[in-house]
């Protein structure tokens, strides 16, 4: 059997103490501590920026360029705005205002070439928009409608110029469907539909290679789904399932083969509505990652991402929305112990 020194080319190195500067896949062995070591790509979890306003705003862009838009306004009249606020890192700022008053939407592409689509419109009663409006990194401009009103967390993947929409509520009682629009040269068409009718489908990637996964079909008989599904451009075909409770509203980020899914709601029936668990997506299989800090329970139900599986931003919605998470990958060590 092949061992560390055949596979890596290296000797496992005898230290009395750990090494101050480490690169992911060296191991050694710690003669004080009497363990086996090794330097590890580790993610965690760390608090943010406050946001300046407390609504359940969609969230495109960057960690440290991110655009958050739209929502319900819990620390206002209680009606769906056109706020948004910009993110450079470290502080929130006042944004531009969009033109059509709307919560549920989701945003996707970078902060300067970003793209709010669907949700409800406001104030009550609520109805289904189809409004879609492009930011540039100063102010929103309305673009060419939906061919179909969508509400509830339509998934949207891609930048604003070459957008992949799908999902979506066909009804204010939330009744999913399967239509996906395509958008590009300023007009939408129609695409395959999505193997099942859902809302709240996390989404990343590009118009040609897309990453979809999880969901919730509302109405009598609700479920969510641990189902995912690639998108080439032309078709979707069937990837690995989520590993755990699945999810439907949470937060995503990075690319097809690249991601990071956090948050989100298990759905009904569970004991926790709200879960703060993270996974990361290879390509090909899922894995555990550190866990969001702060108690999910009514402030991460429609929790909003933006950034890459290395180094994102999450904003939680609900009530409140005030405070914000960064994720970062980075190498760390780790005890290798047998069992």
């Amino acid at each position: 059997m092949a061992d560390y020194q055949d596979i890596r080319g290296l000797r496992v190195k005898y230290l009395s103490a750990d090494p101050s500067t480490a690169t992911a896949g060296e191991v050694w062995y710690n003669s004080t501590s009497g363990t086996l070591k090794a330097s590890l790509m580790v993610g965690a979890w760390s608090s943010g920026g406050a946001a300046s306003n407390n609504t359940s705003s969609a969230l495109s862009g960057t960690q440290t360029a991110a655009i958050a838009g739209f929502g319900y306004d819990y620390g206002g009249p209680g009606q769906s705005t056109t706020i948004s606020e910009e993110y450079n890192g470290a502080s929130w700022t006042t944004g531009g205002v969009g033109n059509t008053t709307r919560y549920a939407t989701n945003q996707s592409g970078p902060q300067t070439a970003t793209m709010a689509l669907g949700g409800l419109d406001g104030p009550p009663p609520y109805a289904l928009s189809d409004s879609a409006e492009d930011y540039n990194g100063t102010g929103w401009t309305t673009v060419a409608n939906l061919p179909a009103a969508r509400g509830y967390s339509l998934a949207i993947t891609g930048p604003s110029a070459a957008i992949l929409a799908t999902g979506g509520a066909e009804n204010i009682s939330g009744d999913p469907i399967d239509t996906t629009f395509e958008f590009s040269s300023g007009a939408w068409t129609t695409s395959t539909v999505y193997p099942t009718s859902l809302n709240g489908i996390g989404a990343v990637g590009t118009q040609t290679a897309a990453f979809f996964y999880g969901g919730f079909s509302e109405g009598t008989g609700a479920t969510v789904t641990a189902a995912t599904n690639d998108y080439n451009g032309t078709a979707y075909s069937a990837e690995t399932s989520l590993p755990t409770a699945s999810r439907n509203w949470g937060g995503r980020s990075g690319t097809q083969t690249a991601c990071i899914a956090a948050c989100g709601s298990p759905g009904p029936g569970s004991p926790n509505p709200f879960s703060n668990t993270t996974l990361t997506w290879d390509g090909s299989a899922w894995a555990t990652s550190a866990a969001t800090t702060a108690n999910p329970y009514n402030d991460a139900t429609n929790a909003n991402m933006s950034g890459t599986n290395t180094a994102s931003l999450i904003a939680k919605t609900g009530s409140p929305r005030l405070n914000t998470e960064e994720y970062n990958l980075a190498v760390g060590t780790q005890t290798l112990t047998t069992s």
